[in-house]
């Protein structure tokens, strides 16, 4: 049997604990600027409060304003036993902050007519060959380094670290886009390692000593490097930790070795050395007055390639965004134990560099708002009066708020302030920081500038709903206990419902009454509330704009037809259905009848348990692996999964506990929602799905041929 599988790396975010604050004198420009001073202070006193909060053992941060460092401080510990202080000296892994070394390299060795941006990389790496949809399409470096290629992620062919680098690029011409030739972005850090072996080829070089001869020893990076047995002997080098929310405890990772995927995120370094990239990034490709790179050739690098989502582009290496009408150049980096972020705004020459001994945190986004912030933006003390007029300001938005949008379904929203700051509390997620109101009443995440809230109110001047906003869409949350009022007498809208049937949505559209508004019952998606018509007739979509319905009439004026627009273009026309089908839905004890769920248990239990075999392919990494299921009763199963040279995956589960153990990761006991995870996926909880939920609702009926088996 083939499945297409999709491997998710969970990234456990921390939260607080209270260790001893162990500080290291921040570095200072001797500018005797008080002002500079206050601004700093009040940074470093913000970033401690965050450390706390999100829980992360230790981190460093340097700024660098017009080729000066003028902040450099270690906050907390790089070894949690020995309470080791984190000094500028510390080192990190920095992950995939590693990528724009990778994309600079390039842009000098296009410099020397070496490599060109949009040449077919197959000019450089004859066998990177891969299965495109478009036979004439050709993969070119501008598309590896933008994560344009339609590709996605394999992480799989290096994560175990035993496999060579060569050995990775010649399985991965195996795999099958997995979207559009540069329609989408897709991460893929397999891209990025041909991109720097393709370099490495040209220069006839090992790519660590390609990276120290034309970046590391030009810059003085002297105690940066990709060499994993160096860096696991010096002992300047932080530990790296995960928070495990549900044990509420720190688990010490150990250090992945990298070596195989070195381009595209193997880079350790500490603050002190990173200042040296920042200044030559600021400075267009100058170190010490001496051009390494030229200028037209680097900001090729930082010019958009693919769009990402609203506001946000990638360009080689880097994640281009605004702030303030100012452009942010940054990119973040992610693995075990560390996590790290590199940011710099080239219009005001100012920089910084965050390196945190934590897997993966907030505050690598967060810290960007707080850098700018601070140090550009106005200096405003805080005063009783102005506590006041603060939680003045948030009161008429305190309060729970009902989403029912995307996997939320009755889910509470809660508006609320700590420290004089908002929050918004998701269920099964976080509590996510608000900044101020921009101009146009939207709060930014302070996570994110992508998504942001807004708020109506009623003919009363009172909040009445919450507006998320996020890549385009406006998803509105009532307020709970207001109600919704009619916009149009109900009346009016009775002609419009009933369902239609549609090519495009493979169903039947269903037109309805929902909080007073007409609404589109989308299959497999959601309900879709609608405005009130506008002058043209469109009906438009509450939560994306660009999406409406115009409803067709016949010469006897019945509705005939929805007609569906996108930009107010007909994308599809679902005729109506003349006979409304009223079907009552089944309990679920006759579902368990039908289903013969007790017949079914029984003969699982006398069997003495099922063994399944099968394959696995994995279609985006462009491998295969046996898989091995064995249950014996719906307590307990074990899942096994073999995938030869690229390691392997072993689940077990009983009653009372599970456990994972696999080749590229440490051997995880699961606890909580983990466990309860692992339960759900149990093979065989078809059989009796009551024995692993609390509630289960019939929804609505739906029928299905299946036209092929692989099994």
């Amino acid at each position: 049997m083939k499945n297409k599988t999709i491997l998710h790396s969970l990234a456990l975010v921390p939260l607080a604990l209270g260790i001893l604050l162990l500080l290291v004198a921040p570095v200072f420009a001797h500018s005797g600027d008080i002002q500079l001073k206050i601004r700093l202070d009040k940074l470093s006193k913000e970033l401690e409060q965050k450390r706390q909060q999100l829980h992360i053992p230790g981190m460093a941060i340097a700024i660098v304003k017009d080729n000066k460092v003028i902040f450099a401080k270690g906050f907390g510990v790089s070894d949690l036993e020995k309470k080791t202080p984190v000094t500028p000296e510390t080192l990190f892994a920095i992950g995939s902050s590693s990528k724009a070394f990778t994309s600079t390299i390039d842009a000098m060795l296009v410099d020397e007519g070496k490599l060109k941006w949009d040449s077919p990389i197959t000019d450089y790496l004859s066998f990177y060959q891969f299965k495109m949809k478009n036979k004439k399409d050709q993969i070119t470096l501008r598309d590896m380094l933008s994560h344009r290629s339609g590709f996605s992620r394999n992480d799989i062919l290096w994560v175990n670290g035993k496999v060579s680098r060569n050995e990775i690029l010649h399985d991965a011409t195996a795999a099958e886009p997995f979207s559009d030739f540069r329609k989408k972005f897709n991460y893929n850090n397999v891209m990025y390692l041909a991109a720097g072996m393709a370099a490495a080829k040209q220069q006839n070089k090992n790519w660590d000593d390609l990276l120290e001869q034309r970046l590391l020893k030009p810059l003085q990076m002297k105690h940066t490097t990709t060499r994993f047995k160096q860096i696991k002997n010096d002992p300047h080098l932080s530990l790296g930790y995960m928070w495990l929310d549900v044990e509420k405890k720190y688990k010490h990772l150990p250090m992945r070795n990298l070596a195989n995927i070195a381009p595209a995120g193997a880079i350790n370094s500490n603050i002190m050395d990173m200042t040296h990239w920042l200044k030559f990034q600021l400075n267009r490709g100058v170190y010490n007055n001496k051009r390494l790179v030229s200028e037209k050739s680097l900001m090729e690098t930082r010019t958009p390639q693919i769009k990402i989502a609203n506001k946000i582009d990638y360009g080689m290496g880097w994640f281009l965004r605004q702030w303030q009408g100012q452009k942010v150049v940054e990119h973040g980096g992610n693995i075990d134990g560390f996590g790290a972020q590199v940011a710099f705004l080239p219009e005001s020459k100012v920089g910084f560099v965050l390196l945190t001994n934590v897997t993966a945190t907030p505050l690598q986004q967060e810290s960007m708002h707080m850098v700018w912030d601070n140090l550009l933006g106005e200096i405003k003390q805080a005063s009783k009066t102005d506590a006041n007029e603060s939680a003045d300001k948030f009161k008429p938005f305190i309060g729970e708020y009902i989403a029912n949008f995307g996997p939320f379904k009755d889910t509470i929203f809660t508006f609320l302030v700590k420290n004089d700051k908002a929050f918004v509390d998701v269920p099964g997620q976080t509590v996510y920081e608000l900044r101020e109101p921009d101009a146009k009443g939207n709060w930014e995440f302070a996570l994110t500038d992508t998504i942001s809230v807004s708020f109506d109110r009623n003919k009363q001047g009172k909040v009445s709903a919450m507006r998320m906003h996020q890549n385009g869409f406006d998803f509105e949350i009532p307020r709970k206990g207001v109600a919704i009022t009619s916009e149009i007498a109900p009346e009016k809208l009775q002609k419009y419902l009933g369902s239609y049937t549609s090519k495009l949505f493979k169903g039947d559209l269903n037109v309805k009454i929902q909080h007073h508004r007409l609404a589109i019952d989308v299959p497999g998606q959601m309900v879709f509330e609608l405005k009130l018509p506008d002058e043209n007739g469109f009906r438009h979509f509450r939560i994306k704009k660009s999406m409406s319905v115009k409803f067709e009439t016949n010469e006897a004026n019945q509705i005939i037809a929805l007609n569906v627009f996108k930009s107010e273009k007909k994308i599809d026309s679902a005729k109506r259905n003349q006979l409304a089908k009223v079907e009552k839905l089944p309990t679920l004890a006759e579902i368990k009848r039908l289903r013969k769920t007790r017949q079914q248990k029984l003969a699982l239990k006398k069997s003495g348990g099922l063994l399944i075999k099968g394959k696995v392919a994995m279609l985006q990494a462009g491998i295969e692996g046996d898989l091995t299921i064995k249950s014996q009763d719906l307590d307990r199963y074990r899942l096994g999964l073999d995938l030869g040279k690229y390691g392997s995956i072993v689940t077990a589960v009983n009653e009372n506990s599970a456990a994972t153990d696999e080749s590229f990761s440490p051997f995880k006991v699961l606890h909580g929602k983990y466990f309860k995870q692992a339960q759900y996926s149990h093979p065989f909880a078809y059989l009796d799905f009551t024995k692993f939920y609390d509630d289960i609702t019939i929804a609505e009926s739906a029928s299905w041929v299946i036209k092929k088996s692989m099994c």
